[in-house]
């Protein structure tokens, strides 16, 4: 992924002033340059300052002679920025430069310079000239400035900082009806978030700034912008799209002195490239990319496109080629000490190549120096949410160093690195979080409240889109609760893995890569790793495997052929009977019980356990192992009790949270109220009405063995913190809207043996290589023990048929895993394709007893 092309592209100044002076004057042609450039449109300005300049010069008026003098700087992107820096600096020295204005400007220009060479320079810069623009009341420029520190702020990895200060100047030019400050902050915050992966979330800020930008004569071209959303488009696998952009935008350039710009599409359109498997290719664009970097001292790029340079020669074969890239980009590093953001990819990469060259303990100094730089970035994340997407940016710098000591048969090293970056938010959560406090809800948060509910009371498309972008906007402004200060514990060491699981227990933890892909085969009593095919082969075949079931047809071929691909290779696998599976990307979203070994589902020899990691997998055994005596054996909860209507089947799926399409689930209630009378009272059931989101608040509090939640249920994998399950409607004077959302679910403080989200798409989120960010992950944060969550929508009275077969096995006393086992082995014998029962897992502990 390209890093950010920024500070070039657009100068924060005062809004300019119109004077009287005659247009060719020095003051007039200093206006005119001045009303093109805040507009972004430096070429035109140029010769306009140059002629202003002469003129001062002959005027005797050195101070606006300096002001037009480095105001010709930002459209040049030839040359060396630090020497254009360095100069910068000497000019402030300067007698001219004592005029509050020209010390302003220059100060803002070496600012936008700084951002694109040094942002921890940058920094300090925007900070000088926000305080000198308060000074001289230019209140523009220092929102402007605060803005730009956001910026810097991202660049050096303070994600929480950034948001704030760039979400504050975009909402403020908004405010100001400055339309360049809107196109800047809408086009830097959709990169940000292109940069952490959040692809389809950035098209909404990126494509208002090219809306906004190409609505308005008096404003440029808006690169950042462009730039990013061919990074997106890249992102969202939609290549065609990104290489027609990133060709059209790359032919504009010819010809133009804008170096960086070229270098940033040069490394996009290397990796469309790369993506597409056109290796020479994206080898050449990498080239190019270093090579005008490597003319303008832009070490930012050298640094990022060297890094992904080596990587390309690497995959064709070429380790000396790959060695000298590395090299090259690790000492451009250097000269941007303070930015670490790629130097922990970089030396993964060199690792890697040199242990292919055959240096081994050379390539485990660089892993372990790369782990490092991760963990020390990873500690200081402020929020979980900023540590999730690190977490996912950075999986690979792990996943290589497991394959290394794997390799070397290290294999409790191997473990803790891997137990570095899984399941870490989760194993946050499980050691510290009922030391969090809760709190009331804040004005934003109120705010989104009233939003979401009048969202779910109207179909009318204008409506919908207007309030869909309100919400979104006050999202924003909500800060993610802040990482527990509390050092959490090292991953789980190997011995102790083996002890918690049983005698007839295989635990298997999978890593997809590419070239291979592995498995981490650990049982009571022996551990070993299994090379398997690339991480490409597995998820095109889990994905078209999950779309054939989620259609209702039974594909045995591909059942087949993923059990060869994930659990054939695996010789403990005949010797056990319970399955605990630890997934990777995709497969968090494959059923792995509707794999096939010969003609037979695995779910008929064995059960199936899903977690976040091994680490979370011991502190939830033992968790469940310590749990103390129970207030309330069971809270059953039904909103959607009303008599049927005329829609067969009935499914448990909305799209969204829209009041048509909330139908009647009239087996729900059946459901939750059969499951009472199998399990021990006194128990608790909210139907209909009384089935609101602040009553199971109230009462979820106490400790409880089996919360059951039959429910409409929807997964919003753009914005996965607005995934929820839907409670019946509030009072009007209730502070709750009724979507139980995953950020809300975090906030819980549960204690519960057994959650059982009888919703669609429970278990459904976006994957990244750090896991899932779904409703399960969020109630095993918020203190359950085990989550049975579904990867698909569910016809309501097969469902209910489930439910009831797992209830009443659970209470007879049989383990959780066994109980759901045995209610999906009942549909199956029916004779009922995977679509009806495949969709139930069991996450976290399966071995306690109701």
């Amino acid at each position: 992924m390209a890093t950010l092309v920024l500070g070039s592209t657009y100068l924060y100044l005062v809004s300019p002033h119109r004077s009287s002076a005659p247009p060719e004057s020095a003051d007039g042609l200093l206006d005119r340059a001045d009303t093109l450039a805040w507009g972004n449109l430096w070429v035109p300005a140029a010769p306009l300052y140059a002629k202003a300049q002469r003129l001062f010069v002959a005027e005797n008026r050195p101070d606006k002679a300096l002001y037009a003098e480095v105001s010709q700087v930002p459209p040049d992107e030839s040359g060396s920025v630090p020497a254009k820096i360095l100069q910068l600096t000497l000019d402030l020295a300067q007698p001219a430069a004592q005029n509050a204005e020209t010390r302003l400007r220059i100060l803002t220009i070496r600012g936008m310079l700084e951002t694109n060479y040094d942002a921890a320079q940058a920094q300090a810069t925007w900070e000088d000239v926000k305080t000198l623009a308060l000074k001289q009341g230019h209140l523009e420029l220092a929102t402007r400035a605060e803005g730009e520190q956001g910026i810097a702020a991202f660049l050096l990895g303070d994600t929480e900082t950034a948001k704030k200060l760039v979400v504050r100047a975009w909402g403020l030019s908004k405010v100001e009806r400055d339309p360049a400050a809107t196109v800047r902050y809408a086009s830097v915050f959709g990169a940000g978030l292109v940069q952490l992966h959040r692809y389809k979330e950035a098209l909404t800020p990126l494509d208002q700034a090219i809306k906004i930008a190409g609505s308005d004569s008096a404003l440029a071209y808006p690169s950042i912008a462009v730039y990013a959303e061919i990074d997106a488009l890249t992102g969202l696998k939609q290549y065609d799209s990104a290489l027609v952009l990133a060709n059209a935008s790359l032919a504009r350039l010819q010809g133009t002195v804008y170096e960086q710009h070229k270098s940033q599409l040069y490394i996009s359109r290397g990796s469309i490239n790369r993506e597409r498997g056109d290796w020479n290719a994206a080898i050449s664009d990498y080239k190019e990319a270093v090579s005008n970097s490597t003319t303008t001292k832009n070490y930012r790029d050298i640094t990022d496109a060297g890094g992904l340079l080596a990587q390309a020669y690497e995959h064709t074969g070429n380790l000396p080629a790959a060695l000298g890239a590395i090299d090259a980009a690790i000492v451009a590093n250097t000269h941007i000490a303070d930015e670490l953001y790629l130097a922990p990819r970089n030396l993964a990469i060199k690792a890697e190549i040199t242990e292919k060259m055959g240096h081994a303990e050379e390539a485990d100094a660089l892993y372990r120096k790369s782990v490092a730089l991760v963990d020390e970035m990873i500690q200081h994340a402020a929020t979980t949410n900023i540590e999730r997407y690190l977490l996912a940016e950075m999986s690979d710098v792990y996943s290589g160093y497991f394959a290394s000591l794997s390799a070397e048969k290290h294999y409790d090293q191997a473990l803790q690195v891997l137990e570095k970056v899984r399941g870490r938010i989760e194993t946050e959560a499980i050691e510290h979080h009922a030391s969090q406090p809760v709190h009331a809800p804040t004005p934003d948060e109120r705010e989104l409240t009233g939003l979401n509910v009048a969202l779910i009371n109207t179909d009318d498309p204008a409506k919908r889109a207007a309030l869909t972008n309100a919400i979104y906007n006050t999202e924003l402004k909500i800060s993610p609760s802040a990482l527990t200060q509390q050092t959490i514990e090292h991953p789980v060491p190997l011995k102790e893995l083996q002890r918690s699981l049983h005698t007839n227990t295989l635990l298997i933890e999978y890593v997809l890569a590419e070239p291979n892909s592995y498995a981490f085969a650990i049982t009571r009593d022996t551990v070993t790793t299994y090379r398997l095919p690339s991480k490409s082969i597995i998820e095109t075949d889990a994905g078209h495997y999950r779309k054939e079931l989620h259609d209702q047809k039974e594909d045995r071929n591909l059942a087949q052929q993923l059990f060869s691909e994930l659990l054939k290779p695996i010789k403990q696998y005949t010797d056990k009977t319970d399955l605990v599976i630890i997934p990777d990307g995709s497969l968090h979203l494959l059923p792995f019980s509707a794999l096939a070994d010969g003609s037979a589902y695995i779910l008929k020899t064995h059960t199936i356990d899903v977690a976040p990691s091994s680490t979370v997998y011991a502190l939830l055994a033992k968790r469940s192992e310590g749990r103390e005596l129970i207030d309330m054996p069971y809270i059953g909860v039904a909103a959607w009790t009303q008599p049927a209507d005329t829609r067969n089947p009935i499914l448990r799926a909305i799209n969204g949270p829209q009041r048509s399409q909330l139908i009647p689930l009239p087996d729900s209630k059946k459901e939750v109220e059969a499951i009472a009378e199998d399990l021990p009272h006194p128990s608790t059931i909210l139907l209909g009405a009384d089935a609101t989101e602040s009553r199971f608040k109230q009462i979820s509090r106490d400790s409880t063995e089996v919360v059951h939640l039959a429910l409409h249920g929807y997964a919003d994998l753009d914005y996965p913190d607005r995934s929820a399950l839907v409670f019946a409607p509030e009072q009007s004077d209730s502070n709750e809207d009724g979507l139980l959302q995953v950020r809300e679910i975090r906030g819980l403080h549960l204690k519960a043996k057994l959650i059982t989200l009888s919703a669609c798409n429970t278990g459904v989120g976006p994957v990244e290589e750090a896991g899932v960010s779904n409703l399960v992950n969020a109630f095993i944060e918020a203190g359950a023990d085990s989550v049975v969550s579904t990867l698909w929508e569910l016809e309501d009275h097969t469902t209910e048929h489930l439910m009831t077969q797992f209830y009443a096995r659970l209470a007879n006393h049989e383990r959780k895993v066994d109980a759901l086992r045995t209610a999906q082995l009942e549909l199956l014998d029916r004779g009922l394709p995977p679509y009806f029962w495949a969709s139930f897992q069991i996450v976290g502990d399966p071995n306690g007893r109701i």
